[in-house]
C-alpha cells in the first residue's frame, strides 16, 4: 500500500509540474472525446431519422364516391391479410371531407367551390403503410386485383427515398469528416503525451537515478508515469461528460420538434441508458492509447 501511494503521489507530482503541458494534453484528450460523442450523435440521429421517414411512407388509396362502404372494408381486410403490410386505416368519405376543409381553412376560393358543388366529392380512402419501403411495389400490384381494381379512381404513392438518399448522404459526409477530425485530436494528444512523458523523464533524471541507487525496481520507476497517463485519461473523459450531457439536454428538445415531437429520436434518453458503458468504453480505449505513447516514450528516453 505505502508503495501505491507513493507511485500515486510521484504521478501527482508529475502533473503540478508540467502543468500546462498536462493541461494541453487534457484538451486535446477531451476534444478527442467530444468529436467521438459528436459522431455518435450523428450516428443516431441520422438512423432514427430515416426511419422516421420510412415510417412516414405510405399509399393512399382512393375509391369512387359511390362505392359501398363494406367493399372498402373487404379491400382492407385483404390488404391486411398480406405479410407487406403493415397498417391499414380507413378514411370516411365525411373524414376526408373534415380534413381537405381543414388543409384548406385559409383558402377562400376552395370552400366556395366546395359549397357550390353541394355534395361530398371524397370517396372512402384507405391509408396503407408497408413493413419496409421495398413492398410497396407488391402493394401497388396486389391493388390492381380484378375485385377491387374498378372501385379505385387513383392511387397515391408518397416515395421519400430522395430524402432518404438525402440523409445518408449528408450523415455519410459529416461522418467522414468526423472521423478525420478524431483521429487529428487523438495524434495531437498522443503526440503531447509523449512530449509530457519525455520532458517529465528529462525533469526528473536526478531523482529517477537517486531512486535506483537506493534500490527501486524498474517497474517502481516506470509506474508514475503509467499511472500520469491514465489519471489525464480520466480527467478528459470526466470533463467530456459534463459537457457532453448537458449539451445534448440542450439540443434534444429541439431535435425532437424538428421531427414533429417524434419520440424515436430520443438522444438525452440513449445517453441515459448507454451513458456509463459508452464513457466507459471511451476512457479504457484513451488510457489504453495513451499508456502505449508513454511506454514509447519511455522506451525511448527513460534507461532503468
Amino acid at each position: 500500500m505505502t508503495t501505491l501511494l507513493r507511485v500515486f503521489r510521484f504521478a501527482f507530482q508529475n502533473i503540478m509540474r508540467n502543468f500546462w503541458l498536462s493541461l494541453i494534453t487534457v484538451s486535446m484528450m477531451m476534444f478527442t472525446l467530444l468529436s467521438v460523442n459528436v459522431l455518435v450523435a450523428l450516428n443516431l440521429v441520422a438512423d432514427r431519422a430515416i426511419a422516421y421517414v420510412q415510417d412516414k411512407v405510405e399509399v393512399s388509396v382512393y375509391f369512387d364516391s359511390d362505392v359501398p362502404e363494406p367493399r372498402v372494408v373487404d379491400a382492407a381486410g385483404f390488404l391486411r391479410g398480406l405479410e407487406q403490410v403493415r397498417d391499414v386505416s380507413v378514411i370516411t368519405p365525411d373524414e376526408a371531407l373534415e380534413r381537405f376543409k381543414e388543409r384548406h381553412a385559409r383558402d377562400e376560393t376552395v370552400l366556395r367551390s366546395l359549397e357550390e358543388i353541394g355534395k361530398n366529392p371524397f370517396g372512402p380512402t384507405l391509408v396503407v403503410k408497408a413493413r419496409h419501403p421495398g413492398d410497396f411495389p407488391f402493394i401497388l400490384e396486389a391493388l390492381d386485383h380484378p375485385q377491387f381494381a374498378n372501385d379505385i379512381r387513383d392511387k397515391d404513392f408518397t416515395d421519400y427515398q430522395g430524402v432518404i438518399d438525402r440523409i445518408r448522404e449528408t450523415s455519410d459526409r459529416a461522418r467522414a469528416f468526423g472521423i478525420g477530425l478524431s483521429v487529428v485530436f487523438l495524434m495531437i494528444a498522443m503526440l503531447v503525451v509523449f512530449n509530457t512523458v519525455r520532458m517529465g523523464i528529462i525533469i526528473h533524471r536526478e531523482e529517477i537515478s537517486i531512486m535506483k541507487l537506493v534500490g527501486a525496481s524498474s517497474a517502481f520507476v516506470r509506474a508514475p508515469f503509467l499511472i500520469e497517463a491514465i489519471l489525464l485519461s480520466l480527467i478528459a473523459s470526466a470533463l467530456a461528460v459534463l459537457v457532453v450531457v448537458p449539451l445534448v439536454a440542450l439540443i434534444d428538445p429541439g431535435i425532437g420538434a424538428f421531427f414533429d415531437g417524434a419520440s424515436t429520436i430520443d438522444l438525452l434518453g440513449y445517453y441515459q441508458v448507454n451513458g456509463v458503458a459508452l464513457f466507459l468504453a471511451q476512457f479504457v480505449v484513451l488510457a489504453g492509447v495513451s499508456m502505449l505513447a508513454t511506454g514509447f516514450a519511455m522506451r525511448k528516453y527513460l534507461r532503468v
